[in-house]
């Protein structure tokens, strides 16, 4: 008799790992799949941008200013605390501040939680220029 009840148990375990993982892996996926959004509409304004300009200098605050919009569009369905670091990369991927040397901006964006720790991070590069 006590040995349905054994399994009964080990299977109700096993249901909540599985549907713990789901949880996570599906948290993790969503966080990629926004970031990969971000790529697009980044590049497509940025390139708007200079060309508008008639320039080939990027402006390191218009595109700041629109990669934040566009992680804050792309995460606002999560509900969560966002963290984003970016930085700026000459043609040879070293960091750069030279407006007239930015080929591409890598982003990090963290989900974060109640209390501040990070839950899920995607890391993405964006080539402004080819």
């Amino acid at each position: 008799m006590t040995s349905w009840i054994k399994y009964f148990f080990l299977g109700i375990f096993f249901m909540a790992v599985i549907i713990f993982m789901a949880m996570l892996s599906l948290r993790h996926g969503t966080n990629i799949s926004a970031t990969q959004e971000v790529e697009i509409a980044v590049k497509s304004s940025e390139l708007g941008t200079v060309r508008n300009e008639a320039t080939n200098a990027i402006d390191k605050e218009a595109l700041v200013a629109n990669l934040i919009l566009e992680v804050v569009n792309a995460h606002k369905e999560q509900g969560k605390n966002i963290k984003i670091d970016y930085v700026f990369l000459n043609d040879k991927g070293k960091v750069t501040e030279v407006e007239s040397e930015i080929h591409s901006v890598q982003f990090n964006v963290d989900i974060l939680n109640e209390k501040g720790k990070t839950m899920s991070s995607s890391t993405q590069r964006v080539a402004l220029i080819k």
